[in-house]
């Protein structure tokens, strides 16, 4: 252990109610954040989820945080979640230095939802973060939302195709009937993560089911391949018997253990990180 943890709950980092956070900060804390984005097709879901988490890292010498963020709506726009996140990594950096901690580098993660975004900040933010990114654990997150599957998605699957064009149509701020494909394409190509794959990407893991009805599989493979494409560094977890839940242990366990090597190579041992 290192030493007692400190514990902040329901922090505010704007002035809408869903603008708060959690951080934990270990007392002998490097410049290392692990930085937790809940699922819930980005219109559910709380950074509750993650409260165990935030010890289990801190117990190991990070920092760690979680933030609520604006849920999709007709006024509220994916560059709205993206502003979110950009002012609650603000929040933590200025709350972690009131504590003598100089936060520098994050590893994002989140699944679903949640690792959308985290892809899609990481690729596409990182020059105007508070905090770097540097690198991401991606659990089932959508990462090409022009695939085929989820634009013609049929009434077998879950969601099906008409919640995907209510969330594309708040998503982009331009209103999908699903006969406009056309003119909505290049702006779901925008908050693609795929869209920002390039040499200087962070290394990136990416677990996702065989068996996902949600976000097929198919996105996977589309930004393993962009990924390999550009010489970013890459871990690759299919799950062949898991769903959208990831219920397949053994793989998970393995996601765990390359979760752990990623904060170490990437955010740097405790008391080790540059100021």
């Amino acid at each position: 252990m290192n030493g007692p943890i400190r514990t902040f709950y329901d922090l505010r980092y704007g002035d809408h109610e869903r603008q708060i956070y959690d951080l934990a900060l270990p007392e002998d804390c490097g410049g290392g954040l692990i930085f937790f984005l809940h699922g819930g097709a980005w219109i559910h879901g709380d950074k509750g989820a993650y409260r165990d988490e935030l010890g289990v890292w801190c117990e190991k010498g990070y920092a760690a945080a979680a933030i609520n963020y604006h849920y999709l709506a007709p006024d509220a726009h994916m560059d709205t979640l993206l502003d979110d996140i950009t002012a609650s990594l603000a929040a933590i950096r200025k709350k972690a230095a009131q504590h003598g901690v100089t936060l520098c580098r994050a590893l994002f993660t989140g699944a679903s939802a949640g690792g959308h975004l985290s892809l899609l900040y990481a690729y596409s933010r990182a020059e105007n973060a508070p905090i770097r990114p540097a690198c991401v654990v991606d659990y089932c997150g959508p990462t090409l939302l022009t695939d085929e599957e989820l634009l013609t998605g049929t009434p077998a699957r879950y969601p099906p195709a008409e919640q995907w064009i209510e969330l594309f149509s708040n998503l982009t701020g331009i209103p999908y009937t699903g006969d406009n494909r056309e003119e909505i394409l290049p702006h779901l190509l925008r908050y693609s993560p795929v869209t920002y794959v390039g040499r200087h990407t962070v290394p990136t893991v990416i677990c996702h089911g065989l068996l996902d009805d949600v976000v097929p599989f198919s996105n996977a493979v589309a930004l393993r391949g962009a990924l390999e494409a550009n010489g970013v560094e890459y871990a690759f977890l299919p799950m062949p018997k898991a769903g959208h839940g990831l219920e397949q242990e053994g793989i998970l366990c393995e996601s765990r253990a390359l979760f752990e090597i990623y904060a170490e190579r990437f955010l740097g041992e405790p008391q080790r990180e540059e100021a």
